[in-house]
């Protein structure tokens, strides 16, 4: 082997291990950017209320499979014990974002709207000729 032939060798293998590391680098930031947008979407979550979700999110953000793993099963777990944990769990998000659309006129038009649909005329909850406060 001559000396060219060994310098252009090094220089392929030069070029070559820089394209496998540039690769690298750029799946490595691929992944990067899906666990920071994982954290980003438990804090969001966690924000609207609720627990177990954002928990598994964030275990996935740190690179801690296991640990999602097993609070993903827990979450699974929990949701088939019953109507009363799914309702637990979602208790504060409805509570958020009905406080969330009970700050804007349209929001509270929307629920006003719902409610009217909602009640019905021959509902015997519904109060009819209630006297007016005040008026005798």
């Amino acid at each position: 082997m001559s000396l060219l032939e060994v310098i252009l060798l090094c220089a392929l293998l030069a070029v070559v291990a820089y394209l496998v590391v540039a690769w690298l680098f750029k799946k490595d930031t691929e992944i990067e950017n899906r666990r920071r947008a994982a954290a980003q979407l438990a804090g969001k979550l966690q924000s609207y209320g609720l627990v177990k979700t954002p928990a598994f999110l964030i275990d996935y953000s740190v690179g801690d499979y296991s640990g999602m793993a097993e609070k993903i099963k827990a979450l699974v777990e929990t949701f088939l014990s019953g109507d009363e944990a799914v309702t637990k769990e979602f208790e504060s998000v409805f509570a958020k974002c009905l406080d969330a659309k009970l700050a804007s006129e349209s929001g509270r038009a929307l629920i006003a709207a719902k409610l009217t649909d909602a009640v019905k005329a021959n509902d015997p909850g519904v109060v009819q000729d209630a006297p007016v406060a005040g008026v005798v």
